[in-house]
């Protein structure tokens, strides 16, 4: 983690950090320590056969769920030894003991204990002091943690072995899990964010920054950035550490799967809580091979950030869909197989003293809203440890980021179609082509009082499931037949084109209001021309090729969408 404030120089704040290097468990028991630009390594294990990547999360949303909870649920035994500070182990445990302990049971609600071992000196390599560390271990130690000289620190959630726990569960059989951590400034933020990586969790940057504190730019999370005001006004690191990011609580086990709410369709409030309340503790909004994830950040004890920065707040997030093997080579810098990102990903300038008085670009505060991958959220007020949300989804699954789904809205809110999968009905199918029975149905939901009077008995209808509204279409005029000058048959599954659809609207409406005219240039001399007309001087249509929107494609067939769309200009007000 690198740690800096405004009174120490670019220089000085680089003081120690330092990255561990990537090897095999064959090659070497005890990774060596080399320079580096970064503070979490992940050394490979020996990786067996494959696994489905999301078998072991009844949500879905992380793979490697087994390894990654391997000791992050009830008793965490970590040594603690002093790697050329000057301090004792037991100092340094006593300020753990009374910091970070009660930090990791708020944030675990008791899932998590953390214990702390004092080891003694073991001297001021970090290399010798690992091997001695290992080859001295307590006999139940499960990591270790090394007191360092300077500031900030590296560590490793130790060897992955794929998607299931390593065998070497312990520090003495080199797992590798450790952290060090610089003792002369923000010790407990230090030890918290390096503690942080021993149980997979990543860094949450925003991608968009550059140089050797990237990926320090997100100033609400303890993995990267924690900034805060200290008290003699100075800006930088704070020495009290900050939660993280909900979908890391979750990773560790802290969050239930029935307390995650995915999002789907359709409208919800929640109470979103914090702390050992009951309820809600994470939102998820799907989006293809992504998703994001709302978590409630309300200022407590162990949570101390600006009361600016209060609300609900957004992460996008990727998690590695490829082999075991592919995942650890390609994503070495996430140690939980995932890339978190806030939403939007804005970096914040730590040395800038406003941005510490404004709410935070991924963070949305109370009484504001937003658009989320086609979802509106709105946050309301915080009360206590809640705070409300209201999640406004549209009705079908595959309408979100649509062109129509607004019209899709209203024509769903107005009754007019019940969906394209029945008896679910959670899709909507925008952009599958209208029949004619659809159409048919369309217009009699919309226009149930038109008058009607002797309906054509049609052959083709009988027993179809829209055969109802095809008798209605007939008797108000609107059909006459499929099959001129005969007109005895319907064709209810036949396809509607844009210039049938003229015509069906303008029998149905035809005292609507008009004004002006469109000249399409590939409606010249066709059947439905004058339909066609009438349709653009109405406002209905407003061509097929936008932006020029010069032709109206007359023979195409009519989407679902654009039906919805047609018909919300012609009835919707």
């Amino acid at each position: 983690m690198k740690l800096r404030r405004l009174l120490i120089s670019a220089s000085a704040a680089l003081l120690m950090v330092l990255q561990m290097s990537m090897v095999s468990a064959a090659a070497s028991d005890v990774p060596t320590v080399a320079g580096g630009d970064d503070d979490v390594f992940v050394p490979i294990g020996e990786i067996q056969g494959e696994l489905d990547l999301a078998a072991s999360d009844p949500l879905g949303l992380l793979v490697g769920i087994d390894a990654i909870r391997q000791h992050t649920l009830g008793v965490d035994n970590l040594d603690v030894w002093v790697c050329g500070a000057n301090t004792t182990a037991q100092s340094a445990v006593t300020q753990l003991e009374a910091d970070i302990a009660p930090y990791f049971e708020f944030h675990s609600r008791g899932r998590y204990e953390p214990r702390f071992r004092p080891r003694g000196n073991a001297g001021g390599d970090p290399n010798g002091c690992a091997q001695h560390a290992r080859d001295n271990a307590s006999p139940n130690a499960e990591g270790a943690l090394f007191i360092m000289p300077g500031a900030g620190g590296f560590a490793s959630p130790g060897f992955v072995c794929g998607f299931v726990p390593c065998p070497q569960a312990r520090y003495g059989q080199g797992n590798a899990r450790h952290g060090f951590l610089g003792h002369s400034s923000v010790f407990i933020s230090t030890a918290a964010h390096e503690m942080g990586h021993m149980l997979h969790w990543p860094h949450s940057y925003t991608g968009a920054s550059s140089g050797p504190f990237a990926e320090y730019d997100n100033a609400l999370d303890v993995m990267s950035g924690n900034y805060g005001v200290w008290g003699d006004g100075s800006l930088g690191s704070f020495p009290d550490p900050y939660g993280t990011a909900a979908i890391n609580l979750y990773a560790a086990g802290w969050i239930d799967p029935d307390e995650v709410l995915v999002v789907d369709r359709g409208d919800v409030s929640v109470q979103l809580v914090t702390g050992n309340s009951d309820g809600i503790r994470m939102v998820v909004i799907p989006a293809g091979n992504r998703f994001y994830v709302l978590g409630p950040r309300i200022r407590s004890t162990y949570d101390p950030f600006p009361n600016a920065w209060r609300g609900v707040e957004v992460y996008e997030v990727e998690v590695c869909s490829g082999s075991a093997q592919q995942c650890i080579n390609d994503d070495a810098k996430m140690p939980g197989f995932r890339r978190i990102k806030p939403h939007p990903a804005v970096p914040f300038d730590y040395s800038n003293g406003n941005e510490y008085q404004e709410p935070l670009p991924h963070v949305i505060p109370p009484g504001k809203s937003r658009s989320i991958a086609g979802i509106t959220v709105r946050v309301g007020q915080i009360d206590g440890n809640r705070i409300a949300v209201t999640i406004d989804a549209p009705t079908f699954s595959d309408t979100r980021n649509h062109v129509f789904v607004d019209d899709i809205e209203w024509l769903a809110n107005s009754g007019i179609t019940k969906g394209c999968n029945p008896p679910a009905n959670s899709r909507f199918c925008p952009d599958a082509p209208v029949t004619r029975g659809q159409m048919a149905a369309f217009l009699h939901r919309a226009l149930p009082d038109l008058r009607a009077s002797g309906a054509t008995d049609f052959s083709d209808d009988n027993g179809h499931v829209f055969e109802a509204d095809i008798r209605w279409l007939s008797a108000t005029g609107i059909t006459k037949g499929c099959n001129p000058p005969a007109n005895t048959r319907f064709c209810p599954d036949q396809l509607v084109t844009r210039g049938q659809m003229a015509a069906f609207l303008r029998r149905a409406l035809p005292h609507l209001r008009t004004s002006g005219s469109v000249e399409f240039t590939d409606d010249n001399g066709h059947v439905f021309e004058e339909d066609i007309e009438w349709l653009a001087a109405a406002g209905i249509t407003r061509g097929c090729n936008p932006p020029a929107n010069d032709r109206f494609c007359p023979n195409a067939p009519v989407t679902r969408g654009a039906m919805a769309a047609f018909l919300n200009r012609a009835l919707g007000g």
